[in-house]
Protein backbone atom coordinates (compact mmCIF):
# COMPACT_ATOMS: atom_id res chain seq x y z
CA UNK A 1 0.00 0.00 0.00
CA UNK A 2 1.30 3.12 -1.16
CA UNK A 3 0.11 7.00 0.69
CA UNK A 4 0.68 9.70 -1.99
CA UNK A 5 2.24 12.81 -0.55
CA UNK A 6 -0.25 15.72 -0.93
CA UNK A 7 2.17 19.37 -0.88
CA UNK A 8 -0.12 21.89 1.71
CA UNK A 9 -0.11 25.62 1.22
CA UNK A 10 2.84 27.04 3.46
CA UNK A 11 2.36 30.65 3.61
CA UNK A 12 5.59 32.79 3.25
CA UNK A 13 8.05 30.47 3.20
CA UNK A 14 9.42 31.68 -0.27
CA UNK A 15 10.04 34.83 0.24
CA UNK A 16 11.10 37.23 -2.69
CA UNK A 17 15.16 38.56 -2.04
CA UNK A 18 15.54 36.17 0.90
CA UNK A 19 19.07 33.62 1.27
CA UNK A 20 18.32 30.13 0.99
CA UNK A 21 19.88 30.10 3.97
CA UNK A 22 17.62 31.94 6.10
CA UNK A 23 14.56 30.30 4.28
CA UNK A 24 15.83 26.69 5.47
CA UNK A 25 14.90 26.72 8.82
CA UNK A 26 11.16 27.33 7.84
CA UNK A 27 11.03 23.89 6.21
CA UNK A 28 10.82 22.91 9.60
CA UNK A 29 7.17 23.85 9.64
CA UNK A 30 6.23 22.24 6.32
CA UNK A 31 3.30 20.75 6.24
CA UNK A 32 3.12 16.63 4.18
CA UNK A 33 0.42 14.05 4.58
CA UNK A 34 1.98 11.42 6.92
CA UNK A 35 5.72 13.60 7.04
CA UNK A 36 6.97 15.00 10.68
CA UNK A 37 10.09 17.57 10.03
CA UNK A 38 12.70 16.07 12.59
CA UNK A 39 14.63 18.73 11.61
CA UNK A 40 15.28 21.72 9.03
CA UNK A 41 19.39 23.33 9.56
CA UNK A 42 21.31 25.14 7.26
CA UNK A 43 24.84 24.03 7.21
CA UNK A 44 26.69 26.95 5.60
CA UNK A 45 30.22 26.83 7.17
CA UNK A 46 30.70 23.66 4.93
CA UNK A 47 31.44 21.59 8.34
CA UNK A 48 28.68 18.53 8.85
CA UNK A 49 29.40 16.06 11.68
CA UNK A 50 27.07 12.50 11.99
CA UNK A 51 25.23 12.08 15.18
CA UNK A 52 23.23 8.91 16.57
CA UNK A 53 20.22 9.67 14.19
CA UNK A 54 22.24 9.10 11.36
CA UNK A 55 23.26 5.29 12.33
CA UNK A 56 26.95 6.11 12.44
CA UNK A 57 28.35 8.39 14.98
CA UNK A 58 31.65 10.11 15.27
CA UNK A 59 32.92 11.37 11.25
CA UNK A 60 33.30 14.78 10.54
CA UNK A 61 33.25 16.02 7.07
CA UNK A 62 34.80 19.59 6.39
CA UNK A 63 35.31 22.05 3.55
CA UNK A 64 31.96 21.14 1.96
CA UNK A 65 29.71 23.20 -0.08
CA UNK A 66 26.60 25.02 2.41
CA UNK A 67 23.51 22.96 2.34
CA UNK A 68 20.29 22.74 4.17
CA UNK A 69 19.65 20.16 5.78
CA UNK A 70 16.17 18.24 6.73
CA UNK A 71 15.94 15.38 8.55
CA UNK A 72 12.17 13.66 9.26
CA UNK A 73 9.99 10.98 9.27
CA UNK A 74 7.67 9.50 7.33
CA UNK A 75 4.73 6.91 8.41
CA UNK A 76 2.71 5.99 5.16
CA UNK A 77 0.38 3.52 6.58
CA UNK A 78 0.40 2.56 10.44
CA UNK A 79 3.68 0.36 11.69
CA UNK A 80 5.76 1.95 9.11
CA UNK A 81 8.67 4.20 10.39
CA UNK A 82 11.03 5.61 7.69
CA UNK A 83 13.43 8.10 8.43
CA UNK A 84 14.79 10.54 5.67
CA UNK A 85 17.80 13.21 5.43
CA UNK A 86 17.43 15.92 2.23
CA UNK A 87 20.20 18.02 1.41
CA UNK A 88 19.68 20.91 -0.64
CA UNK A 89 22.47 22.67 -1.71
CA UNK A 90 22.62 26.81 -1.02
CA UNK A 91 24.22 27.73 -4.34
CA UNK A 92 24.56 26.26 -7.86
CA UNK A 93 21.44 23.66 -7.53
CA UNK A 94 21.66 21.80 -10.97
CA UNK A 95 17.69 21.69 -11.02
CA UNK A 96 19.05 17.48 -10.52
CA UNK A 97 17.86 15.51 -7.18
CA UNK A 98 19.91 12.14 -6.58
CA UNK A 99 18.94 9.74 -4.13
CA UNK A 100 21.74 7.47 -2.73
CA UNK A 101 21.01 3.48 -2.34
CA UNK A 102 21.15 1.33 1.01
CA UNK A 103 24.07 -1.38 2.04
CA UNK A 104 23.17 -5.00 3.43
CA UNK A 105 19.98 -4.58 5.50
CA UNK A 106 21.87 -1.74 7.04
CA UNK A 107 19.97 1.52 8.38
CA UNK A 108 23.18 3.17 8.04
CA UNK A 109 23.01 6.04 5.40
CA UNK A 110 25.94 6.46 2.55
CA UNK A 111 26.83 9.92 3.28
CA UNK A 112 30.14 9.95 1.48
CA UNK A 113 28.15 9.34 -1.77
CA UNK A 114 25.76 12.16 -0.25
CA UNK A 115 28.76 14.12 -0.09
CA UNK A 116 29.68 13.67 -3.95
CA UNK A 117 26.17 14.45 -5.22
CA UNK A 118 25.94 17.66 -2.87
CA UNK A 119 29.40 19.00 -4.67
CA UNK A 120 28.01 18.14 -8.31
CA UNK A 121 25.53 20.65 -7.36
CA UNK A 122 22.48 17.87 -6.47
CA UNK A 123 20.17 17.14 -3.74
CA UNK A 124 21.31 14.83 -2.28
CA UNK A 125 18.73 11.55 -0.40
CA UNK A 126 18.35 8.94 1.66
CA UNK A 127 16.54 6.46 3.80
CA UNK A 128 17.11 4.25 6.65
CA UNK A 129 14.99 1.83 4.92
CA UNK A 130 12.31 2.18 7.80
CA UNK A 131 14.33 0.46 10.72
CA UNK A 132 17.51 0.58 12.59
CA UNK A 133 20.54 -1.35 12.53
CA UNK A 134 21.62 -4.22 10.26
CA UNK A 135 20.39 -7.27 11.38
CA UNK A 136 17.24 -9.14 10.19
CA UNK A 137 15.58 -9.11 13.62
CA UNK A 138 13.90 -6.17 12.93
CA UNK A 139 10.77 -7.18 11.56
CA UNK A 140 10.13 -9.14 14.38
CA UNK A 141 6.61 -7.67 15.19
CA UNK A 142 6.53 -5.69 12.39
CA UNK A 143 5.78 -6.82 8.93
CA UNK A 144 5.47 -3.42 7.95
CA UNK A 145 8.89 -2.92 8.36
CA UNK A 146 9.61 -6.03 5.23
CA UNK A 147 7.46 -3.90 2.57
CA UNK A 148 9.27 -0.52 4.05
CA UNK A 149 12.80 -2.17 3.18
CA UNK A 150 11.88 -3.90 -0.05
CA UNK A 151 10.37 -1.24 -1.70
CA UNK A 152 8.17 1.32 0.21
CA UNK A 153 10.89 3.56 1.83
CA UNK A 154 12.63 4.35 -1.03
CA UNK A 155 9.20 5.59 -3.36
CA UNK A 156 8.22 7.01 0.22
CA UNK A 157 11.63 9.12 0.44
CA UNK A 158 11.60 10.03 -2.57
CA UNK A 159 8.28 11.65 -3.21
CA UNK A 160 9.00 13.45 0.34
CA UNK A 161 12.32 14.90 -1.13
CA UNK A 162 10.94 15.77 -4.47
CA UNK A 163 7.96 18.11 -2.31
CA UNK A 164 10.67 19.51 -0.37
CA UNK A 165 12.93 20.11 -3.13
CA UNK A 166 9.51 22.54 -4.62
CA UNK A 167 8.91 24.28 -1.33
CA UNK A 168 12.78 25.28 -0.65
CA UNK A 169 13.46 26.60 -4.63
CA UNK A 170 10.04 26.97 -5.40
CA UNK A 171 10.69 24.82 -8.75
CA UNK A 172 10.90 21.12 -8.52
CA UNK A 173 13.68 19.27 -9.69
CA UNK A 174 14.14 18.53 -13.42
CA UNK A 175 15.40 15.31 -13.40
CA UNK A 176 15.76 12.75 -10.88
CA UNK A 177 18.33 9.94 -10.48
CA UNK A 178 18.95 6.79 -7.97
CA UNK A 179 22.13 5.30 -7.51
CA UNK A 180 23.46 2.47 -5.29
CA UNK A 181 25.03 -1.18 -4.81
CA UNK A 182 24.52 -4.11 -3.49
CA UNK A 183 21.09 -3.30 -1.85
CA UNK A 184 21.56 -0.02 -3.26
CA UNK A 185 21.15 -1.81 -6.63
CA UNK A 186 18.55 -3.82 -5.86
CA UNK A 187 16.31 -0.90 -4.85
CA UNK A 188 17.35 0.51 -7.92
CA UNK A 189 15.89 -2.14 -9.96
CA UNK A 190 12.90 -2.46 -7.63
CA UNK A 191 12.15 1.54 -8.51
CA UNK A 192 11.94 0.40 -12.17
CA UNK A 193 10.04 -2.35 -11.73
CA UNK A 194 7.07 -0.65 -9.20
CA UNK A 195 7.63 3.01 -8.88
CA UNK A 196 8.87 3.96 -13.11
CA UNK A 197 7.80 7.54 -12.21
CA UNK A 198 9.83 7.83 -9.27
CA UNK A 199 12.98 8.11 -11.15
CA UNK A 200 14.70 9.28 -14.78
CA UNK A 201 17.69 7.60 -14.85
CA UNK A 202 19.08 4.20 -12.38
CA UNK A 203 22.35 2.79 -11.33
CA UNK A 204 22.20 -0.20 -10.43
CA UNK A 205 25.43 -2.14 -8.59
CA UNK A 206 25.51 -5.49 -7.94
CA UNK A 207 22.07 -5.89 -7.27
CA UNK A 208 20.93 -8.90 -5.75
CA UNK A 209 17.48 -8.80 -6.87
CA UNK A 210 17.07 -13.11 -6.95
CA UNK A 211 17.05 -11.83 -3.07
CA UNK A 212 15.27 -15.33 -1.80
CA UNK A 213 17.45 -17.16 -4.12
CA UNK A 214 20.51 -15.58 -2.85
CA UNK A 215 19.50 -16.13 0.75
CA UNK A 216 19.08 -19.70 -0.04
CA UNK A 217 22.83 -19.34 -1.82
CA UNK A 218 24.02 -18.70 1.55
CA UNK A 219 22.04 -21.66 3.47
CA UNK A 220 23.50 -24.04 0.26
CA UNK A 221 27.25 -22.85 0.80
CA UNK A 222 27.30 -23.63 4.37
CA UNK A 223 25.69 -26.90 3.65
CA UNK A 224 27.92 -27.84 1.03
CA UNK A 225 30.77 -27.35 2.99
CA UNK A 226 30.11 -28.73 6.04
CA UNK A 227 29.55 -32.39 7.31
CA UNK A 228 26.42 -32.68 9.20
CA UNK A 229 26.88 -31.83 12.66
CA UNK A 230 30.02 -30.07 12.02
CA UNK A 231 31.31 -26.55 12.72
CA UNK A 232 34.71 -26.97 10.93
CA UNK A 233 34.13 -26.07 6.86
CA UNK A 234 35.30 -28.52 4.73
CA UNK A 235 36.61 -26.49 2.93
CA UNK A 236 39.17 -23.92 4.75
CA UNK A 237 39.42 -20.22 4.63
CA UNK A 238 43.29 -20.14 3.89
CA UNK A 239 42.87 -22.56 1.39
CA UNK A 240 41.09 -19.97 -1.11
CA UNK A 241 43.74 -17.00 -1.61
CA UNK A 242 45.87 -20.36 -3.34
CA UNK A 243 42.47 -21.46 -5.52
CA UNK A 244 42.62 -17.79 -6.26
CA UNK A 245 45.63 -17.16 -7.37
CA UNK A 246 45.79 -20.88 -9.53
CA UNK A 247 42.73 -19.79 -11.72
CA UNK A 248 44.02 -16.26 -12.37
CA UNK A 249 47.40 -17.91 -13.06
CA UNK A 250 45.44 -20.11 -15.40
CA UNK A 251 43.05 -17.46 -17.36
CA UNK A 252 44.94 -14.14 -16.63
CA UNK A 253 46.47 -13.75 -20.46
CA UNK A 254 42.97 -14.80 -22.05
CA UNK A 255 42.29 -10.99 -22.80
CA UNK A 256 46.09 -10.78 -24.32
CA UNK A 257 47.79 -9.40 -21.21
CA UNK A 258 48.93 -10.45 -18.36
CA UNK A 259 47.50 -8.29 -15.22
CA UNK A 260 46.11 -10.37 -12.76
CA UNK A 261 42.86 -10.14 -13.52
CA UNK A 262 40.62 -12.98 -15.20
CA UNK A 263 38.94 -10.70 -17.94
CA UNK A 264 35.92 -13.05 -18.52
CA UNK A 265 35.32 -15.95 -16.53
CA UNK A 266 32.55 -17.56 -18.98
CA UNK A 267 36.08 -18.18 -21.05
CA UNK A 268 37.81 -19.63 -17.92
CA UNK A 269 38.02 -23.43 -17.88
CA UNK A 270 39.83 -24.18 -14.75
CA UNK A 271 39.40 -27.16 -13.17
CA UNK A 272 40.18 -26.90 -9.30
CA UNK A 273 41.03 -30.95 -9.30
CA UNK A 274 44.68 -29.07 -10.67
CA UNK A 275 45.41 -28.71 -7.25
CA UNK A 276 44.36 -31.98 -6.19
CA UNK A 277 46.79 -33.31 -3.34
CA UNK A 278 49.14 -36.22 -3.65
CA UNK A 279 48.38 -37.20 -0.11
CA UNK A 280 46.75 -36.47 2.43
CA UNK A 281 45.77 -32.59 3.54
CA UNK A 282 48.18 -30.21 2.71
CA UNK A 283 48.05 -26.34 2.64
CA UNK A 284 49.02 -25.83 -0.79
CA UNK A 285 46.77 -28.64 -2.11
CA UNK A 286 43.08 -29.63 -2.10
CA UNK A 287 41.67 -33.06 -0.88
CA UNK A 288 39.22 -34.99 -3.29
CA UNK A 289 36.52 -33.65 -0.99
CA UNK A 290 37.61 -30.19 -0.78
CA UNK A 291 37.47 -29.97 -4.63
CA UNK A 292 34.18 -30.96 -5.05
CA UNK A 293 33.22 -28.61 -2.43
CA UNK A 294 34.83 -25.91 -4.44
CA UNK A 295 33.02 -27.28 -7.79
CA UNK A 296 29.43 -27.07 -6.16
CA UNK A 297 30.25 -23.51 -5.11
CA UNK A 298 30.74 -22.91 -8.59
CA UNK A 299 27.67 -24.46 -9.62
CA UNK A 300 25.35 -22.65 -7.13
CA UNK A 301 22.39 -24.70 -5.25
CA UNK A 302 19.92 -26.79 -7.38
CA UNK A 303 16.95 -28.24 -6.60
CA UNK A 304 17.15 -31.92 -5.45
CA UNK A 305 13.96 -32.95 -7.04
CA UNK A 306 14.99 -32.08 -10.61
CA UNK A 307 18.34 -30.68 -10.94
CA UNK A 308 17.00 -27.61 -11.71
CA UNK A 309 19.60 -24.65 -10.92
CA UNK A 310 18.06 -22.39 -8.00
CA UNK A 311 21.24 -19.41 -8.24
CA UNK A 312 23.92 -19.35 -9.99
CA UNK A 313 27.55 -20.43 -8.92
CA UNK A 314 30.33 -18.20 -8.13
CA UNK A 315 32.61 -17.35 -11.06
CA UNK A 316 36.55 -18.07 -11.51
CA UNK A 317 38.88 -15.74 -9.57
CA UNK A 318 36.11 -15.15 -6.69
CA UNK A 319 36.98 -17.47 -4.21
CA UNK A 320 39.46 -15.87 -1.81
CA UNK A 321 39.13 -12.17 -3.64
CA UNK A 322 39.89 -9.67 -1.40
CA UNK A 323 37.53 -6.30 -0.89
CA UNK A 324 40.54 -4.29 0.99
CA UNK A 325 44.45 -4.96 2.04
CA UNK A 326 43.49 -5.87 5.78
CA UNK A 327 39.99 -7.85 4.47
CA UNK A 328 39.17 -10.72 7.82
CA UNK A 329 37.04 -12.77 5.14
CA UNK A 330 38.22 -13.03 2.02
CA UNK A 331 36.24 -13.92 -0.81
CA UNK A 332 33.50 -16.78 -0.69
CA UNK A 333 34.80 -17.12 3.66
CA UNK A 334 33.09 -13.73 4.09
CA UNK A 335 29.40 -15.91 3.32
CA UNK A 336 29.42 -19.04 4.15
CA UNK A 337 28.88 -18.72 7.73
CA UNK A 338 27.69 -15.92 10.18
CA UNK A 339 31.23 -14.95 11.59
CA UNK A 340 29.19 -14.32 14.97
CA UNK A 341 27.98 -17.82 15.34
CA UNK A 342 30.35 -20.08 13.53
CA UNK A 343 28.17 -22.95 14.11
CA UNK A 344 25.30 -21.72 11.35
CA UNK A 345 25.18 -20.22 8.23
CA UNK A 346 24.30 -16.26 6.85
CA UNK A 347 21.46 -14.99 7.10
CA UNK A 348 19.22 -17.42 8.94
CA UNK A 349 17.16 -15.08 10.93
CA UNK A 350 15.80 -14.25 7.33
CA UNK A 351 14.09 -17.58 7.28
CA UNK A 352 13.37 -17.29 11.02
CA UNK A 353 11.70 -14.01 11.37
CA UNK A 354 10.71 -13.41 7.16
CA UNK A 355 9.92 -16.70 6.04
CA UNK A 356 8.73 -18.69 9.07
CA UNK A 357 8.20 -16.82 11.96
CA UNK A 358 10.11 -19.60 13.90
CA UNK A 359 12.66 -18.10 15.85
CA UNK A 360 13.36 -21.96 16.50
CA UNK A 361 13.39 -23.10 12.73
CA UNK A 362 15.76 -25.80 11.90
CA UNK A 363 17.84 -25.17 9.21
CA UNK A 364 19.56 -28.28 9.02
CA UNK A 365 16.62 -30.21 8.90
CA UNK A 366 15.80 -27.92 5.29
CA UNK A 367 14.74 -29.83 2.35
CA UNK A 368 16.17 -28.60 -1.03
CA UNK A 369 13.64 -29.58 -3.20
CA UNK A 370 9.95 -29.19 -1.26
CA UNK A 371 11.59 -26.41 1.02
CA UNK A 372 12.86 -23.93 -1.69
CA UNK A 373 9.07 -24.01 -3.21
CA UNK A 374 7.63 -22.72 -0.14
CA UNK A 375 10.28 -19.94 0.39
CA UNK A 376 9.73 -18.76 -2.55
CA UNK A 377 6.01 -19.01 -2.33
CA UNK A 378 6.08 -17.29 1.24
CA UNK A 379 8.36 -13.88 0.13
CA UNK A 380 9.32 -13.96 -2.97
CA UNK A 381 6.80 -11.59 -4.61
CA UNK A 382 7.45 -9.24 -1.32
CA UNK A 383 11.03 -9.31 -1.34
CA UNK A 384 12.29 -9.94 -5.15
CA UNK A 385 12.92 -7.57 -8.19
CA UNK A 386 12.65 -9.86 -10.89
CA UNK A 387 10.22 -8.32 -12.84
CA UNK A 388 11.88 -8.12 -16.41
CA UNK A 389 8.53 -5.98 -18.00
CA UNK A 390 10.43 -2.62 -17.61
CA UNK A 391 8.14 -1.19 -20.44
CA UNK A 392 6.04 1.30 -17.89
CA UNK A 393 10.08 2.48 -16.90
CA UNK A 394 11.03 2.80 -20.70
CA UNK A 395 7.72 4.63 -21.77
CA UNK A 396 8.58 7.47 -19.85
CA UNK A 397 12.13 7.99 -21.16
CA UNK A 398 13.87 6.03 -17.97
CA UNK A 399 16.97 5.06 -18.46
CA UNK A 400 19.11 1.86 -16.59
CA UNK A 401 22.72 0.96 -16.28
CA UNK A 402 23.56 -1.52 -14.68
CA UNK A 403 27.02 -3.21 -13.23
CA UNK A 404 28.12 -6.20 -11.83
CA UNK A 405 32.06 -7.22 -10.52
CA UNK A 406 32.68 -10.72 -12.18
CA UNK A 407 34.63 -11.75 -9.11
CA UNK A 408 32.13 -10.71 -6.58
CA UNK A 409 31.77 -13.20 -4.06
CA UNK A 410 28.00 -12.15 -2.55
CA UNK A 411 25.95 -12.24 -5.23
CA UNK A 412 26.90 -14.26 -8.31
CA UNK A 413 27.78 -12.41 -11.28
CA UNK A 414 25.87 -14.41 -13.57
CA UNK A 415 22.70 -13.57 -11.76
CA UNK A 416 22.78 -10.02 -13.27
CA UNK A 417 23.25 -11.49 -16.62
CA UNK A 418 19.91 -13.35 -16.24
CA UNK A 419 18.17 -10.30 -15.26
CA UNK A 420 19.18 -9.17 -18.21
CA UNK A 421 18.57 -11.42 -20.59
CA UNK A 422 15.42 -11.83 -19.28
CA UNK A 423 14.82 -8.13 -19.84
CA UNK A 424 16.29 -8.79 -23.77
CA UNK A 425 13.40 -11.42 -24.09
CA UNK A 426 10.47 -8.81 -23.33
CA UNK A 427 11.86 -7.11 -26.60
CA UNK A 428 9.24 -7.72 -29.14
CA UNK A 429 11.71 -7.82 -31.90
CA UNK A 430 12.40 -11.33 -33.88
CA UNK A 431 15.78 -11.85 -33.65
CA UNK A 432 18.45 -11.69 -30.97
CA UNK A 433 20.54 -8.63 -32.13
CA UNK A 434 17.40 -6.80 -33.07
CA UNK A 435 16.20 -7.53 -29.27
CA UNK A 436 19.80 -6.49 -28.01
CA UNK A 437 19.45 -2.98 -29.69
CA UNK A 438 16.02 -2.71 -28.72
CA UNK A 439 16.99 -3.36 -25.22
CA UNK A 440 20.05 -1.38 -25.20
CA UNK A 441 18.24 1.48 -25.86
CA UNK A 442 16.94 1.75 -22.11
CA UNK A 443 19.17 -0.63 -20.35
CA UNK A 444 23.19 -1.69 -20.41
CA UNK A 445 25.37 -3.63 -18.31
CA UNK A 446 28.66 -3.25 -17.01
CA UNK A 447 30.72 -6.77 -15.99
CA UNK A 448 33.74 -5.59 -13.96
CA UNK A 449 36.50 -7.93 -14.70
CA UNK A 450 38.58 -8.38 -11.11
CA UNK A 451 35.56 -6.37 -8.86
CA UNK A 452 34.16 -7.66 -5.53
CA UNK A 453 31.51 -6.97 -4.15
CA UNK A 454 30.65 -3.13 -5.77
CA UNK A 455 34.40 -2.26 -5.05
CA UNK A 456 38.12 -3.94 -4.35
CA UNK A 457 39.47 -6.88 -6.01
CA UNK A 458 42.13 -6.74 -8.72
CA UNK A 459 41.07 -5.21 -11.16
CA UNK A 460 40.18 -1.30 -12.77
CA UNK A 461 36.79 -0.77 -10.03
CA UNK A 462 36.48 2.92 -10.11
CA UNK A 463 34.03 4.49 -12.66
CA UNK A 464 31.14 5.46 -10.43
CA UNK A 465 31.21 8.59 -8.15
CA UNK A 466 27.67 7.66 -7.08
CA UNK A 467 28.47 4.51 -5.54
CA UNK A 468 31.85 5.09 -4.77
CA UNK A 469 33.45 7.04 -1.76
CA UNK A 470 35.98 8.40 -3.61
CA UNK A 471 35.83 10.11 -7.37
CA UNK A 472 37.68 8.66 -10.62
CA UNK A 473 40.77 10.99 -11.97
CA UNK A 474 38.52 12.14 -14.80
CA UNK A 475 35.01 14.22 -13.97
CA UNK A 476 33.35 13.36 -17.51
CA UNK A 477 30.81 11.11 -18.93
CA UNK A 478 33.79 8.82 -20.13
CA UNK A 479 35.50 8.11 -16.51
CA UNK A 480 32.12 8.73 -14.62
CA UNK A 481 28.65 6.32 -14.62
CA UNK A 482 26.97 9.36 -12.67
CA UNK A 483 27.96 11.28 -15.74
CA UNK A 484 26.58 9.41 -18.28
CA UNK A 485 23.76 8.81 -16.89
CA UNK A 486 22.94 12.40 -17.18
CA UNK A 487 23.97 12.45 -20.52
CA UNK A 488 22.12 9.71 -21.66
CA UNK A 489 18.88 11.20 -19.69
CA UNK A 490 19.31 14.80 -20.78
CA UNK A 491 21.20 14.75 -24.09
CA UNK A 492 20.12 11.12 -25.58
CA UNK A 493 23.70 10.65 -25.43
CA UNK A 494 24.07 6.45 -24.89
CA UNK A 495 26.97 5.95 -22.99
CA UNK A 496 29.17 2.86 -24.56
CA UNK A 497 32.65 1.92 -22.92
CA UNK A 498 33.44 3.45 -20.06
CA UNK A 499 37.36 3.95 -18.85
CA UNK A 500 37.76 2.65 -15.37
CA UNK A 501 40.92 3.04 -13.08
CA UNK A 502 43.02 1.26 -10.72
CA UNK A 503 44.53 3.47 -8.27
CA UNK A 504 47.46 2.62 -6.19
CA UNK A 505 46.18 1.65 -2.77
CA UNK A 506 45.39 4.27 -0.13
CA UNK A 507 43.48 7.40 0.30
CA UNK A 508 45.38 10.47 -0.50
CA UNK A 509 43.97 12.77 -3.18
CA UNK A 510 46.80 12.42 -5.74
CA UNK A 511 46.90 8.78 -5.56
CA UNK A 512 48.55 6.86 -8.80
CA UNK A 513 47.01 5.66 -11.35
CA UNK A 514 48.37 1.73 -12.31
CA UNK A 515 46.68 1.27 -15.02
CA UNK A 516 42.91 1.72 -16.62
CA UNK A 517 41.00 -0.54 -18.92
CA UNK A 518 37.59 -0.30 -20.60
CA UNK A 519 34.19 -1.29 -19.61
CA UNK A 520 32.32 -2.72 -22.03
CA UNK A 521 28.48 -2.67 -22.40
CA UNK A 522 27.31 -6.74 -22.18
CA UNK A 523 28.55 -9.23 -24.25
CA UNK A 524 31.04 -7.36 -25.43
CA UNK A 525 34.61 -7.77 -23.53
CA UNK A 526 37.79 -5.87 -23.76
CA UNK A 527 40.75 -7.60 -25.77
CA UNK A 528 44.82 -6.01 -25.60
CA UNK A 529 45.17 -5.02 -29.45
CA UNK A 530 48.89 -3.94 -28.53
CA UNK A 531 50.50 -0.57 -26.58
CA UNK A 532 50.93 0.44 -22.95
CA UNK A 533 48.71 -2.35 -21.32
CA UNK A 534 48.00 0.35 -18.69
CA UNK A 535 46.23 2.15 -20.65
CA UNK A 536 42.53 1.82 -21.45
CA UNK A 537 43.42 2.62 -25.47
CA UNK A 538 45.36 -0.67 -25.68
CA UNK A 539 42.06 -2.52 -25.60
CA UNK A 540 39.10 -2.37 -27.95
CA UNK A 541 35.67 -3.76 -27.14
CA UNK A 542 34.80 -6.76 -29.17
CA UNK A 543 32.40 -9.70 -28.79
CA UNK A 544 33.13 -12.56 -26.69
CA UNK A 545 34.45 -15.88 -28.52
Amino acid sequence: MTTKLKLLPLAGLLLAGSALADQCASLSTLKLDGVEIIQARAIADGVFEEDNATGRAGRVFRGLPGFCRVRGVARPVPGSQIEFDIWLPLKGWTRRLHMIGNGAYSSNIGYLQMINRLRAGDVAVATDTGHKGSELTFAIGKPESIFDFSHRAVHTTVNVAKAVTKAYYAAAPAYSYFSGCSTGGYQGLMEAQRYPEDFDGIIAGAPGNNRTALTLAFLWNYHVNHRPGEVTPILPQTKLPMITAAAVQACDALDGVKDGVINDPQACRFDPAALLCKAGDEAGCLTGEQVEVVRKLYAGPVDARNGKRIYPGYPVGSEGITVGEDDAHPGWSNYWANHKKPGEPLRLDFFRHWVYNDANWDWRAFNWGSDVDAVLARIGATFDANNPDLRRFRARKGKLLMFMGWQDPVGAAGEAINYYNAVEATSPKTSEQARREDTQDFLRLYMVPGMAHCAGGPGATHFNSATRDSMPPVNDAKHDMAIALQDWVERGVAPQALIATRFEPGAKADRKIIFQRPLCVYPQVARYTGGPSESAASFSCVNPN
